[in-house]
């Protein structure tokens, strides 16, 4: 047997193989980036193009997160999706690249990246990522090390955590019970015994966590607990929100539309008075405009609980909290709104009332299922499944059935 023979003759093939593949992912991506640029990823019941593009390829949440963050990106790293075009990058590299490598960066990785095998890749790219070195005096090794981080850079807020293992454990077994909480509230028809948590990251976990943290302390109600300061000068008759120049505009309004509110009058910089604690939307209106909306009013959103009461007319606008302004929202849809992501229009009192759009005004509509359909030999084409709920129960009673 000629094994320098076979070697090179497999060898060969995987070559050919890896540029198709590392074509097609390429071409992919491209894609994933129109999606991106259209907004042709926000239909009903689709929460983040992540999510799309799950549903599209049938890939992992993991591999949805990469994929968007290529087609991101791509027009950042000129240099090193050229290199991915042209098939001469993987996927795992150029999604390596994309996760940790500064624009600034682009050229000199692009020259040491089709020289690395995958491993060597990440450590070099680690080691342009990293921005500081730790502080003097702490012990790199030292098992017993508790410290946490965390601050706001203007967009973003970020949390850096190290504890000992036994404390790590108990933060994680708390994240995984929120994020357990969270899915049931997405996912109400799926059966207790089989939690998938599909499109339900740690982030919904962290936050789930600190929302049942302030419950305690805010009455339990259901959306998140913030208290609005409303600065009014008797001067000059202006009024102003105490987070106005902390936060951005965007920021601003999400946090004051449901939400405690408290007026502060001044004269002269001086406090005058201030008034007693207020709610944008007392109980009773809140109570109605639940049982009226049934949940989240976002085409294919399946979220009932802990929902936040959206003032179609901002609050701070002047909309007033009546029930023709006012509909209810889960907090991922609720932010996404403010964000200027998803555009609300029409009167919620009627039940078809209301207009959903994304921020290019294209109007979203619930998710259509999709009908059978057997690819032939000759065109293989994928064919996603319909996003439909799943009913766990019936699956499993159809897998007995079939193993009797």
């Amino acid at each position: 047997m000629d094994r320098d023979g076979e070697h090179e003759r497999a060898a060969a093939r995987v070559a050919r193989l890896m540029g198709v593949i590392n074509t097609a992912t390429a071409q992919l991506v491209e894609v994933v980036a129109g999606v991106l640029a259209n907004e042709t990823w926000a239909v009903g019941g689709i929460r983040s193009p992540e999510h799309w593009v799950q549903w599209q390829c049938g890939v992992s949440a993991g591999r949805a997160r990469r994929l968007v963050r290529m087609a991101r990106r791509r027009s950042e790293l000129r240099a090193c999706t050229a290199l991915f075009d042209g098939a001469q990058l993987t996927e795992d590299a150029m999604a390596t690249i994309a996760a940790r490598v500064p624009a600034t960066r682009d050229a000199e990785v692009a020259a040491m990246a089709p020289k690395l095998l995958h491993s060597q890749l990440r450590h070099f790219v680690r080691q342009l990522s990293r921005v500081a070195d730790a502080p003097e005096g702490l012990e790199h090794d030292d098992e017993a090390r508790r410290d946490v981080a965390f601050g706001a850079d203007g967009t973003r807020w970020t949390l850096r955590a190290r504890l000992p293992l036994d404390e790590g454990a108990l933060v994680e077994q708390a994240l995984t019970a929120a994020r357990d909480a969270v899915f049931r509230e997405r996912h109400p028809d799926a059966d207790e015994r089989t939690v998938h948590r599909s499109g339900v990251s740690w982030a919904d976990a962290l936050v789930r966590t600190a929302q049942d943290a302030l419950s305690h302390t805010a009455e339990g109600r259901p959306s998140e607990h913030y208290q609005v300061l409303l600065h009014l000068d008797v001067g000059d008759d202006t009024a102003r929100l105490h987070v106005a120049d902390a936060v951005p505009d965007s920021v601003r309004r999400y946090l004051s539309c449901d939400a405690d509110a408290r007026l502060l009058i001044e004269k002269d910089g001086v406090l005058a008075a201030m008034s007693s604690k207020l709610r944008t939307v007392d109980r009773r209106m809140r109570a109605f405009i639940e049982e009226r909306d049934g949940g989240c009013r976002v085409p294919g959103c399946t979220q009932r609980r802990r929902l936040h009461i959206h003032h179609i007319r901002h609050w701070e606008d002047g909309g007033r909290t009546v029930s023709t302004n006012l509909c209810a929202l889960c907090p991922m849809h609720h932010r996404m709104h403010h964000r200027g992501e998803l555009r609300i229009e029409g009167d919620p009192s009627k039940p078809d009332g209301l207009v959903f759009l994304t921020s290019a005004g294209w109007p979203i509509e619930p998710i259509r299922p999709l009908p059978p359909k057997r690819p032939r030999r000759d065109d293989p084409r994928y064919v996603h499944p319909s996003g439909e709920t799943v009913d766990w129960w019936s699956v499993e009673i159809e897998a007995r059935s079939r193993s009797a």
